[in-house]
């Protein structure tokens, strides 16, 4: 099992991260925090957003030359959700656990001059690109507070991943990240199984949701994509405010306001936000 000190970021790709950027933060109130530009050794570009009421980031990153691994990602999957990040303790000890688990380091272990690096492939993972990272050195201090946007965004409770097993999944996230099982649910309505799970050092939470029919909206997501990374929840003080302040924002929200044995909530389609589904609902 690795050594996790804490979730880090959730990152999205998308064509120029300056109008993502400003969307996250005028709509769901993600707080710009810092940009950079490319150096010798990066193609790409972004910024990062501190989300409100929960101890991560968000970050956004975009191509800064043609062949980019963003651009190429850009152009087989579209905009969207792209990598979660996860500090270790030791990143040699990290790479040196995940060979003992079986799974090659993706990358070996680099230096991007900031951060000691490496990753897990979507391919060893069941759908998702996982960075494992050491910091050079402590980051700066800097103002975090936020407002929560227009939507009124209290905080992030968890990020979703479709899978076609959740059982292989479920033990994929015990044996490496030491995850560890919250609840487990199956919606006969909606023809899926989930399971939320806690992930160590982190106020964001772990779901993982598979089909149990051919014709749910799980089985075509994975139809039409691949496994892989589907939403992320968010909680806001009024779902009924939230949809108001949408729509006062040219945006639809998509199916309206849904009532359910769990919790009111809404969407946001990956159209309005710029590649990402967002949950909204309301304690």
């Amino acid at each position: 099992m690795l050594p996790i000190k804490r979730l880090d970021h959730v990152s999205m790709a998308a064509p120029r991260w300056q109008p993502q950027a400003q969307w996250l933060e005028r709509v769901l109130g993600f707080r710009f925090l810092h940009s950079w530009e490319p150096n010798e050794g990066q193609d790409f570009d972004g910024c990062v957003t501190q989300v409100p009421g929960t101890n991560m980031e968000f970050e956004v990153i975009s191509p800064a030359r043609p062949g980019s691994f963003v651009q190429k990602f850009l152009d087989e999957q579209g905009p969207g959700l792209h990598h979660i990040t996860l500090e270790v303790e030791d990143i040699h000890a990290a790479a040196a656990e995940l060979e003992r688990l079986g799974i090659r380091p993706f990358g070996g272990v680099t230096d991007d001059g900031s951060w000691y690096v490496t990753y897990i492939h979507p391919k060893d993972s069941g759908g998702i690109l996982w960075q494992l990272f050491v910091a050079h050195r402590p980051a700066p201090q800097v103002d975090r507070s936020t407002t929560g946007g227009a939507v009124g965004l209290v905080r992030a409770d968890h990020v979703s991943m479709a899978v076609p097993d959740i059982e292989r999944q479920i033990a994929f996230q015990q044996r490496v990240f030491g995850m560890e099982v919250l609840s487990r649910w199956t919606d006969e309505q909606q023809g899926y199984s989930g399971c939320e799970l806690s992930v160590p050092g982190s106020q964001l939470k772990f779901e993982i949701i598979a089909p149990t029919r051919p014709d749910s909206f799980v089985q075509k997501f994975l139809d039409s994509r691949r496994p892989g990374m589907h939403h992320v929840t968010c909680q806001v003080e009024s779902v009924e405010r939230a949809a108001a302040a949408l729509r006062a924002q040219g945006i639809e929200p998509w199916g309206g306001i849904i009532e359910s044995d769990w919790h009111r909530h809404t969407f946001i389609h990956p159209r309005d936000s710029g590649g990402v589904l967002f949950q909204l609902f309301e304690e």
